[in-house]
């Protein structure tokens, strides 16, 4: 076995001369020193050369016949796919006209033949080394201009959620004022019906704040403390059926939620909380999304030790281009329109998911509706 070290990889160079003895002299001088060296003996063939694989620099002969030196580096400064190439003359031409002209027409520099093996790597190596700060600094610069547009979207939708968060507190927040109003003593106390009323509106008022700044506060911890799993027996048919008896309390809807349930067993360990923050939140979307009257159709089946819930409507569906944001915290689809939303219910989803270490994916269709379905181990022995 042969252990002999190999000499470390520097580059890709491509020397363009018509003249064998000098191709041969450079291309053994610079494969000891560690290059990939190619060779071109005129200007048409390294053209093509520079096509197939684009070098790291180009070692260029001036006087050769049909293209010179200089129509070759013209050729390769036109093109954008290669006019950042560094292009180092060789020549036996010293007149300061010819170095000038070579500068001009993008040469970045001039080597005199008879040429010293010392100044060739010296100045090979100088150009590398001022091409890879080149790619450095454009790259910290695109790094750079994108954390600026990330940064300028991300106070866009911060400005967006500022005003979406408004309205939404707004109404909670107006209904509690209005209703304790009514509830004040100006000499005409209501009767003791019209009271309940009036305070079951209020506490209604109350839940949709506090479920609102549960939301929030999630949203801000999740990625920074990771979300407690705590499992405890729940039996997911009956689960489910209370759930939707919870929407059906506390949200005004004209939608039909049609339930249905496989015959197998039904029982798991799993965190109740987040389960529940998942189911709320898809099927509340699935009522946001649709029209009044339409059927909501919620489906729960177990097997092989996996809960798997779909949940399917006939709303607004979601766009194919969104779809790959949709779990990112604060985004709404382009096509939401006038329907208020914060953007939060589906980041909280996919995280409260990802605690169970289960999975969601989606089938939507714009116009046609949207179903949901999510894969969870039913025990936390199976959790990965």
């Amino acid at each position: 076995m042969n252990n002999i070290p190999s000499k470390p990889y520097k580059g890709n160079i491509l020397i363009v001369d018509d003249t064998p003895n000098n191709l041969h002299l450079l291309s053994n001088m610079l494969e000891e020193q560690g290059y990939d060296v190619r060779c071109a003996n005129s200007g048409t063939i390294a053209l093509k050369a520079v096509v197939i694989e684009h070098p790291d620099i180009i070692l260029l002969d001036i006087n050769m016949p049909n293209i010179n030196g200089y129509e070759v580096c013209e050729r390769l400064k036109l093109d954008p796919n290669t006019c950042e190439i560094p292009v180092i003359f060789l020549s036996a031409l010293s007149e300061t006209i010819d170095k000038i002209k070579a500068f001009r027409i993008g040469g970045v520099d001039y080597i005199t033949k008879p040429f010293q093996v010392e100044e060739v790597l010296a100045r090979i190596e100088n150009q590398l080394s001022l091409r890879r700060m080149q790619l450095e600094l454009q790259e910290a610069k695109d790094q750079a201009l994108k954390a600026l547009e990330q940064e300028q979207e991300l106070n866009r939708i911060k400005s967006e959620f500022v005003s979406m968060i408004s309205h939404d507190f707004r109404n909670p927040l107006t209904s509690i004022q209005g209703f304790a109003g009514l509830l004040e003593c100006g000499g005409n106390i209501p009767p003791p019906e019209t009271i309940n009323r009036y305070i079951g509106k209020i506490n209604n008022a109350v839940d949709q704040l506090l479920l609102l700044l549960d939301e929030i506060l999630i949203i801000g911890n999740m990625e920074a403390v990771k979300m407690q799993y705590e499992s405890v027996h729940i039996n997911l048919k009956e689960f489910c059926q209370e759930v939707i008896d919870t929407l059906k309390y506390s949200v005004n809807n004209q939608h039909q939620i049609c339930f249905t349930c496989s015959e197998e067993p039904t029982d798991a360990d799993m965190d109740s909380t987040l389960l529940q923050r998942i189911l709320i939140n898809l099927l509340s979307n699935s009522i946001k999304y649709s029209p009044p009257g339409s059927e909501i159709y919620f489906d729960l089946e177990c097997h092989n030790q996996i809960a798997t819930f779909r949940i399917q409507d006939q709303g607004i569906g979601i766009p194919l281009e969104n779809q790959s944001k949709l779990f990112e915290a604060f985004y709404r689809c382009s096509n939401v329109g006038n329907i208020k939303g914060t953007g939060l219910g589906l980041a909280i989803v996919k995280k409260c998911v990802e605690v169970h270490e289960g999975t969601i994916s989606l089938v939507s269709k714009e116009k046609l509706g949207t179903t949901f379905i999510i894969s969870l181990p039913r025990y936390p022995h199976q959790r990965l």
